[in-house]
């Protein structure tokens, strides 16, 4: 089992990153609450260990993600509302999302595992949810 997500939360002056994988063997976790906002047009957000990129290729049916960062392994979603402290490992996403369909690389410390799958692009408005409420619905 491979599941996924990501948001990218633009406030008025910060920004928020988190990326959440699930295996079946534990969960990773990229989560940055305190995000300098992107210079320019591009969603491209970098802090201390965190990299991402989001690029519309056209409008509500194409999008790139791209993330290089260090995120934490966790043994599942319950831990990870709460954790601050796991197993430090590099996380890579080169992923297409292209009207429902995702393909791609995840990449895992040196591992890689091939993405080709279904999944969902949502805009949220108004403000993000809480971290609970995100991994609740993730």
């Amino acid at each position: 089992m491979l599941r996924g997500a990501v948001l990218l939360a633009l406030g008025e002056e910060r920004a928020i990153y988190w990326a959440v994988i699930e295996l079946d063997d534990g969960v990773i976790v990229v989560r940055d609450d305190d995000v300098p906002l992107p210079r320019g047009a591009l969603l491209e957000v970098r802090a201390d260990s965190l990299w991402a990129e989001l690029v519309c290729e056209v409008a509500g049916e194409h999008w790139s993600f791209g993330l290089e960062a260090f995120g934490l392994r966790l043994d599942d979603l319950d831990e990870a509302r709460h954790a601050e402290v796991g197993e430090r490992l590099a996380v890579g996403l080169d992923l297409e999302w292209d009207e429902g369909h995702v393909v791609g690389e995840v990449l895992l410390g040196s591992g890689r595992i091939a993405v080709d799958g279904t999944g969902t692009f949502t805009e949220l408005a108004g403000p993000p949810p809480s971290w609970d409420e995100w991994l609740s619905g993730a």
